[in-house]
């Protein structure tokens, strides 16, 4: 098994958001502090659900979490780092894991200033219940980042435990992750076989302040808004996993993400999807169809 420094130096070598890529920092806290996230550990006290009807909006150097009446019910600070730029080990001593983070996926980066992501659309299926339960976390999902690589806003698809709730089951919900603070929606189950539809879509815009909203289609209590953002210019289609001690830990086969649909406020926009794998561990992404519209991400498990 590589180590999961080598990947995230590999990972950085390939474009600036991949430095973005999350991995569960070492344990320097109590752990009864700490909960897993879309972004490795981080402390409960940063962590924060939002009020179904409420929204996340970024003011200056604050992320202010707002309930359903716009008032502001906490103040987190938004310090713009990238996410998962500390240094990195494995997930817990207790036994000897695979590669924590992003293990498998594919991304594209849209380089047209003047063109902005205004949908973007992924169909998966939920997958079969891992054959083993080792308290491992699975997330599935599709997101949208900034160029800083300083956020990232996702519905997303999770087995085992996380900040929002969960276990040895499948659900769903929408996370927006800055690097000192995590907001979630309502964390909803869903049954394997169950087909899901995440979309993350621009809601408007005013300069260089854009306004987004991540949601599972027909999944009432998964939205979340998050205002005044800056512009999300790369999409990902992604596996990452924490505390994965074996393959059945895994689901069984395979998970493609399909119907995979990005519009652009001006004309087409020219999308070619790379890929990363794990390949040591046996878990691997592939682009099965390229292109803006009804494109296909193949993520093969062990």
């Amino acid at each position: 098994m590589r180590s999961v420094q080598a990947y995230v130096l590999l990972a950085a070598l390939l474009l600036p958001f991949t430095n973005a890529v999350p991995v569960e920092e070492a344990r320097t806290v109590d752990d009864s502090n700490m909960v897993r996230t879309p972004a490795g550990l981080r402390l409960i006290e940063n962590v924060h659900a939002v009020p179904e009807g409420g929204s996340v909006k970024l003011v200056g150097s604050e992320i202010h979490l707002l309930d359903e009446t716009g008032i502001v019910i906490h103040v987190a600070t938004n310090d713009n780092a990238k996410i998962g730029s500390s240094a990195a080990t494995s997930t817990t001593s207790a036994a000897d894991t695979e590669e924590s983070g992003w293990i498998a996926f594919a991304y594209w980066f849209n380089n047209v200033t003047d063109s902005v992501i205004d949908s973007f659309t992924t169909t998966w299926e939920v997958p079969p219940v891992p054959a083993e339960n080792h308290n491992q976390t699975i997330f599935l999902f599709s997101a949208l980042q900034p160029v800083t690589s300083a956020a990232i806003l996702q519905p997303v698809l999770q087995f085992g435990p996380s900040a929002a709730g969960g276990g040895s089951y499948w659900a769903v919900a929408s996370w927006y992750v800055g690097t000192s603070a995590t907001f979630f929606s309502s964390l909803v189950e869903v049954t394997p076989g169950q087909e899901l539809t995440g979309v993350v879509t621009l809601a408007s815009s005013n300069g260089s302040s854009y306004d987004y909203v991540a949601e599972f289609t027909g999944i009432p209590g998964t939205s979340i808004t998050a205002n005044g953002s800056d512009v999300l210019l790369t999409a990902t289609e992604t596996l990452e996993t924490y505390g994965i001690t074996t393959a059945a830990d895994y689901p069984t086969g395979s998970t493609t993400f399909y119907d995979i649909n990005i519009s652009v406020t001006s004309g087409a926009p020219e999308t070619v999807w790379s890929s990363v794998s794990d390949t040591p561990d046996g878990v691997s992404a592939s682009v099965a169809v390229q292109g803006y519209s009804n494109a296909e991400v193949v993520i093969n498990y062990p």
